[in-house]
């Protein structure tokens, strides 16, 4: 619980409060694990660096999709919702940021280097 407080305070996203392991990809060194994690940050402006994907990119999930920026109407400035971390152990973690659009909620995987802390 520490290191992953440690790891997102270097990236800027320590008001986050985080929970348990809740799933993993695999037991291996460098698995996917799963954090649920409650929060809200922007879209940095190197945010096109990066894709959208409906799963996260690592993850065993054989059909993972990608989602312009565009489409999801999100531009650097916008304000999403975070409600889960997935870590491998690498510098930056993959954030599942949540939107809501006419009425409708949209959940999209996106690199931590994508989001500012608030």
């Amino acid at each position: 619980m520490k290191k992953a407080a440690a790891i997102l305070g270097t990236v800027g996203l320590a008001t986050l409060g985080l929970s348990p392991v809740i799933g993993s990809a695999s037991t291996m060194t460098g698995a996917v694990r799963y954090h649920q994690a409650h929060g809200s940050t922007t879209i940095k402006q190197n945010y096109r660096q990066f894709q959208l994907t409906n799963h996260q990119p690592n993850s065993d999930y054989p059909h993972i999709k990608v989602t312009s920026w565009k489409h999801a109407q999100l531009k650097a400035g916008s304000k999403v919702k975070i409600d889960l971390m997935a870590d491998q152990g690498t510098p930056y973690n993959w954030y599942r940021i949540q939107t809501t659009t006419n009425h409708a909620t949209h959940r999209y995987w996106v690199y931590g280097q994508a989001l500012r802390g608030k």
